[in-house]
């Protein structure tokens, strides 16, 4: 005789879809069930493993030929695995035109992705600011040598800057290599910060394959970085999850390739659901995304649910820090503040390097206006 698993054994995950009917509709859902859980016909399966069919929950529609539906997963077909968990809830509909993961079971995730391993109360008691928005720019452009890169981290410290990264287009090309290029920052904002008399934390990226990756995360440690930047899409769920098990660094995540995944209205996954919970649920204390305003195309409504996404409560995962870039600059930091509030990191490139005073003065006007807004 067919089972099922009880509800309380599920997972659920929400998917939205376009279907002419009722009729229609249903069927589009009993095929996302069996497709993303045993991938062959309803009666096909064994009549002792059809407790691992995906279970349809609810349905029903959401505007005009759009429905939602609801479907539940057995827990056990995660294997308490995130590359396995994303391959189970949006594996093979991925490549299904007209279908768009909106929601899951938020207070379950914990079960699979372990969530940052700081959160924005961790960073906040490490950055040693507890009271407004944090600041943020990058080491840029590629081809300026360690000694060049330097030299701008120590004027951007000195002037006061919360976080310093690196540029996630540096990697380990000859005229910066790694090695060089993390020991020289340190050691320049360790100089700009007994100017400054403030912490600024710096986090080089360390985006590579598997193996270098971690190479570089220990590296990065041992040279007395305060954190990392991860480009989360690139590297992966297992990257991710495995750096907020260590849990020795925070982790910026960075959207870099992400931009199939969330930019259609049809297809891949809402951006607040994939930026501020998946990737928060990963591990990313810091998740970087497109801002409004900006030469991305998101809007501020999505940019705010981004925002929440990353802040509210979910059990067992703590929040962490939404970062906004492009589409800010110096003169509306005020704006952008009343907007996204206090728990938010401001993170801002060109606007400072054009700064006719300098790069230590527009860093220092940078840090007055998050003080005095």
């Amino acid at each position: 005789m067919a089972t099922v698993e009880p509800e309380s054994k599920l997972f659920h995950a929400t998917y939205r879809f376009t279907a002419d009917d009722i009729g229609a509709a249903e069927q589009i859902a009993d095929s996302i069930c069996l497709e993303q859980s045993v991938e062959m016909p309803r009666d096909a399966v064994p009549d002792h493993v059809s407790s691992s069919i995906a279970q349809l929950l609810s349905l029903f529609p959401s505007s005009d030929n759009l429905w939602s539906a609801t479907i539940g997963y057995p827990l056990h077909l995660f294997d308490d695995d995130p590359t396995q968990f994303l391959n189970v809830i949006f594996g093979n509909i991925s490549l299904q035109p007209g279908i768009q993961l909106i929601d899951l079971e938020k207070d379950k995730l914990h079960g699979v992705l372990p969530g940052p391993s700081f959160g924005i109360q961790g960073i906040r008691e490490l950055s040693g600011v507890s009271d407004r928005p944090l600041s943020c720019t990058a080491l840029k452009p590629v081809g300026l040598s360690p000694d060049e890169l330097a030299l701008r981290a120590e004027q951007f410290a000195a002037g006061g800057l919360d976080i310093i990264k690196d540029d996630h287009g540096l990697a380990d090309q000859q005229s910066a290599p790694f090695s060089a290029r993390v020991k020289a920052c340190v050691s320049a904002i360790e100089k700009g910060m007994q100017k400054s008399g403030k912490r600024t934390l710096y986090f080089p990226n360390i985006t590579t394959t598997p193996n270098r990756l971690m190479d570089r995360y220990r590296e990065a440690a041992d040279c007395g970085a305060d954190g990392v930047l991860v480009s989360a899409q690139l590297c992966g769920p297992a990257i991710m999850k495995e750096l907020a098990t260590i849990g020795e660094l925070p982790v910026i995540a960075h959207p870099s390739f992400s931009g199939s995944m969330v930019v259609s209205h049809s297809q891949g996954i809402v951006a607040p659901l994939y930026f501020g919970t998946l990737w928060r649920a990963m591990g990313a204390d810091f998740i970087i995304y497109p801002n409004a305003m900006g030469r991305f195309s998101f809007t501020v409504e999505q940019c705010m649910d981004i925002n929440e996404h990353c802040r509210q409560n979910i059990e067992g995962i703590k929040s962490a820090f939404p970062v906004p870039g492009g589409g800010i600059n110096r003169d509306t930091v005020p704006e952008w503040m009343n907007k996204y509030g206090r728990d938010t990191v401001f993170l801002i490139g060109g606007s400072l390097y054009q700064h006719p005073e300098g790069l230590q003065f527009a860093a220092a006007e940078f840090q007055q206006r998050l003080r005095n807004t």
